[in-house]
């Protein structure tokens, strides 16, 4: 009895040596809690998306002619002006240069003319005077009208004779630019259907490209949601690599879909943004107003198995495990909590501690 008195008396005096040495390394950490409340957060509504080129193009022929260029293949980058396909242009000098010289023959028509109006003039002056005194006849006064409106014809006739001319320079001219297939913007080949040597046809699809500084992003909204994304603020865009991207314009397509009723948004990105292609999946945020959620931090949560848990601490200062049931991830590394926890409870910070004070509890409690 006295041995076991005895015994007794050392294991009481180890557990509290123990309780008043070891604990204290981490008793504060242990029990520091944050009491729980609703808190407000931006309400979001996330759409699924996918990027799309502003700038989307395929350039056509406008010409049947031989290839003789193609300075760009699929991948390679185009500057905006830079001739991408080169025709045969031979024909189309030569009318350029037919339709110049018939414009320095009009302009030389045109002196000799002026100079025979100005000399018709001359002379029907003279005439009417003479006329006057009655120093010539009639005959002579009708003969010198004639010459004058013939004269005045013949300008008129030239000048737009000339006219005629200019404006089928001007169309050689265009014809001959549509010899170069020239880049409309800065761009990347995406696809390529003609060959060197070549004869392409007029309407003909030459090659394909898309801008990748201006992109935007495409959803599909429904439409009892239209007026909330109508009032909504920026847009973000989350893509796979953890980036998130502010939009820079929205725009609603006023024109619902007749099969599921849903409206198309577009949302303009910032110019340059880099890593981003066409066809890309990715999600889109738009914040709708504010709600209150119940939340805590994330490492304050316990994952054991498939069971998410926390540690508790009583008014009592009572520390106990219990089960909760998780929703959204929050920012600033908070998550919601769906069910399991009450406003006003206090939630142990440091699990790890937390569970290391209950099991050393649990310990004296034994003893």
């Amino acid at each position: 009895m006295k041995r076991h008195t005895i015994q007794t008396y050392i294991t009481n005096l180890l557990t509290a040596f123990f309780l008043i040495s070891a604990p204290l390394s981490f008793a504060n950490s242990a029990t520091d809690t944050i009491k729980v409340a609703d808190k407000v957060f931006p309400q979001h509504e996330v759409f699924d998306a996918v990027i799309e080129a502003i700038h989307h193009s395929t350039v056509s022929s406008r010409i049947s002619s031989e290839v003789v260029e193609v300075n760009y293949d699929v991948n390679d980058i185009v500057p905006k002006g830079a001739v991408i396909i080169k025709f045969r242009d031979e024909e189309y000098q030569a009318r350029v240069a037919q339709m110049q010289a018939s414009l320095l023959a009009d302009d030389a028509q045109i002196k000799e003319t002026l100079a025979r109006q100005k000399e018709a003039s001359s002379e029907n002056k003279r005439i009417k005077n003479l006329h006057k005194r009655k120093l010539t006849s009639q005959a002579a006064l009708d003969s010198a009208n004639a010459n004058l409106s013939a004269a005045n014809a013949k300008v008129l006739a030239v000048k737009a004779q000339r006219k005629a001319h200019k404006a089928q320079l001007s169309e050689a001219i265009v014809q001959l630019s549509y010899t170069e297939i020239v880049a409309p913007y800065t761009g990347v080949v995406t696809e390529r259907f003609i060959e060197l040597g070549e004869m392409a046809s007029p309407g003909q699809a030459l090659i394909t490209g898309v801008s990748l500084e201006q992109l935007r992003a495409i959803v599909k909204v429904p439409q009892y949601l239209l007026a909330t994304i109508q009032s909504s603020n920026s847009p973000v865009l989350n893509l796979p690599d953890g980036r998130k991207i502010s939009g820079t314009k929205v725009t609603i397509v006023p024109q619902a879909n007749i099969y599921n009723h849903s409206f198309k948004v577009r949302v303009d990105l910032p110019v340059g943004t880099e890593n981003l292609y066409p066809g890309l999946f990715t999600k889109l945020h738009f914040t709708t107003g504010e709600e209150h959620i119940r939340a805590i931090p994330q490492s304050a949560i316990v994952q054991r198995s498939e069971v998410s848990g926390i540690y508790i601490q009583s008014k009592e200062k009572v520390i106990s495990f219990r089960q909760i049931r998780l929703g959204r991830h929050l920012s600033n590394d908070q998550r919601e909590v769906l069910a399991g926890l009450s406003v006003g409870e206090h939630v142990l910070l440091n699990p790890l501690k937390a569970a290391q004070q209950l099991k050393l509890n649990n310990s004296g409690t034994q003893l």
